[in-house]
């Protein structure tokens, strides 16, 4: 069960360490790149969340995530447009990261039942570790 939940936070890790939001030009990005969703913040404060986005003229066009209605901004009423979109640096500091800790499990392993976890063993009247230990 452990086992389970750890390799589900990996995949978890895994999947969000790679990506990142940030905001975009809609009629550059998504015509070329076609996000499965992206989040619109009109002038008027407003979200909409909008999948399946494209450009038709001069409006985003798509579905409105959750109420599946069609949707369509004109690109002169959008505040910012947000996409999901890959991140170097949080791929690297991921595979870093697990690299530590992957070094640190194979590292605990190996040193496991060396006699090196800190408490020293007893000494006889010889000078020489128990039996035990």
């Amino acid at each position: 069960m452990a086992l389970n939940r750890i390799s589900f936070a990996g995949l978890l890790l895994t999947v969000t360490g790679c990506m990142t939001v940030r905001k975009i030009q809609p009629a550059e990005y998504v015509p070329k790149y076609s996000p499965t969703v992206v989040w619109v913040t009109a002038t008027d404060n407003s979200y909409t969340p909008v999948s399946q986005p494209h450009i038709a003229g001069d409006s985003l066009e798509g579905t409105w995530v959750g109420l599946q209605e069609p949707v369509a901004i004109p690109l002169s009423q959008i505040q910012y447009v947000q996409a999901k979109m890959s991140s170097p640096k949080r791929t690297i500091m991921l595979v870093s990261g697990l690299a530590v800790v992957s070094t640190a499990v194979v590292y605990t392993f190996l040193t496991a039942g060396s006699g090196g976890g800190g408490v020293p063993c007893p000494l006889d009247k010889n000078g020489q570790p128990v039996n035990f230990c």
